[in-house]
């Protein structure tokens, strides 16, 4: 405290001098402006201490007499460490209240006293509605290769869990929780509370199911194609080669001419027909004629195999410029897109005709594969007999493309593939 007439310091106490670092004939020697540094936000000052540093201080003034006189007597607070306090009070709760995760407190009993915005809006219930309430009660889970009671057990003993929950929202709604819990302590360590930061990774869990169970159908498709081809070449090739082997015999022990050239050409009809065995599996493991001839000659000649093995009609029609040829993993994928939608007709649609239409511009292919088979409830989640059309939209995908599907039963299943084209290159001089 001290005593000003006006500006000029008259009196002060020993406190004030101790804080400041003033004698006191050196503070009197001070104006109450050589003091005051600057105006602080919130009604308080800076004031300037002899060392040099800067506090932050309020100032109350009372109209007194001394000696004889009318004077103020001010009242100074130092409030730099309640100001520091507050700016990082509010910088919390400005960190909060932005940040893009659930933030849930709770004391040491577990009662809730911290819900964040972004917990309103994941979690489904407003702050109101939970803060002073159980965290049991609110936060309804189930842990994720976990046992209940042995993650809470690790949370109470240790103060700390990180894992996955599946969590109930207040609208009911299930989600997945990435969570991660940390004990609050005091300066002598003794525990407080706990700070429970959540991410929603629904979408995210999701994706990697969709990718598991994708993956799966792959590795069975691999595994049904390699039996397929094995069973291909054991039945055709390999007893048409055993037979060819046999009639080499034959005629390398012959000892007429006559009949040695009649076993000739019964084994030109073996080796003809291990031959076109071997290009029908070829063809089905990578046409030849995609990468000779381009994307509508490959997929005409399929149409026509597909039509003579599995008596429906397939008409492909190509609308655009057909040169320059679309970047070799572009054709690749609508070709395996086309395929697999023919081998989904063939096996689910019973369809009597399929219509295959490629349309090219200068920036973008759109493909629309179209059937007048029994259809599907295109609006429910795909079932496990539905792989194949999660694998055309994977392809669509890895050329930077988009696969929608309509469908409904008994008005056949349309599916339209759209993949843009890149741009023409900088233009030389």
């Amino acid at each position: 405290m001290w005593i000003r007439d006006d500006l000029e310091l008259v009196a002060v106490n020993q406190a004030a001098l101790l804080h400041y670092g003033y004698s006191r004939d050196e503070f009197l020697a001070l104006s109450v402006g050589d003091l005051a540094a600057a105006e602080a936000p919130g009604g308080s000052s800076k004031h300037l201490k002899k060392d040099g540093s800067l506090i932050d201080v309020e100032v109350t003034s009372f109209a007194v007499t001394f000696r004889g006189r009318p004077v103020s007597l001010d009242s100074v607070e130092d409030v730099t460490h309640r100001r520091k306090a507050e700016a990082q009070a509010g910088y919390l709760d400005l960190l909060l209240a932005t940040v893009a995760d659930a933030v849930v407190t709770s004391d040491e009993r577990l009662i809730v006293t911290g819900w964040n915005a972004a917990a309103e809006t994941i979690l489904g219930r407003r702050s109101d509605e939970v803060l002073g309430q159980p965290l049991a009660l609110v936060f309804r889970t189930s842990f994720v290769d976990a046992e209940r009671a042995e993650a809470i057990q690790m949370l109470v003993e240790t103060g700390g869990f990180q894992g996955e929950l599946t969590y109930q929202r207040g609208d009911g709604r299930r989600i997945r929780l990435e969570s991660c819990v940390a004990p609050l302590l005091d300066g002598e360590g003794k525990r407080l509370g706990y700070l429970s930061v959540n991410r929603d990774i629904t979408e995210r869990s999701y994706a990697d199911e969709a990718v598991r169970s994708l993956l799966k159908e792959v590795l069975t498709a691999q595994e049904v194609e390699r039996r397929r081809i094995a069973r291909e070449l054991h039945d055709e090739t390999a007893q048409a080669l055993t037979s060819l082997l046999v009639g080499l015999r034959a005629i390398e022990e012959s000892q007429d001419l006559r009949q040695a050239l009649r076993g000739t050409s019964a084994l030109r009809g073996l080796v003809s027909t291990a031959l076109e065995g071997v290009k029908r599996i070829s063809r089905g493991l990578r046409p030849s004629v995609l990468d000779d001839l381009g994307l509508q000659e490959a997929l005409e000649r399929l149409g026509l195999e597909v039509s003579r093995t599995h008596g429906f009609v397939v008409d492909v029609d190509a609308t655009g410029p057909r040169l320059p040829r679309l970047p070799e993993s572009l054709e690749t994928a609508l070709y395996r897109v086309v395929q697999e939608a023919l081998t989904n007709a063939s096996r689910h649609a019973s369809p009597k005709a399929v219509s295959v239409l490629i349309h090219r511009t200068p920036s973008e292919v759109r493909l629309v594969i179209e059937d007048d088979g029994k259809g599907f409830d295109a609006s429910g989640t795909l079932s496990d007999g539905q792989f194949g059309l999660v694998g055309m939209r994977e392809r669509a995908h890895l050329v930077g493309g988009s696969v929608t599907i309509e469908s409904s039963p008994g008005h056949g299943t349309t599916i339209c593939v759209s993949i843009p084209l890149p741009g023409p290159g900088p233009v030389s001089g």
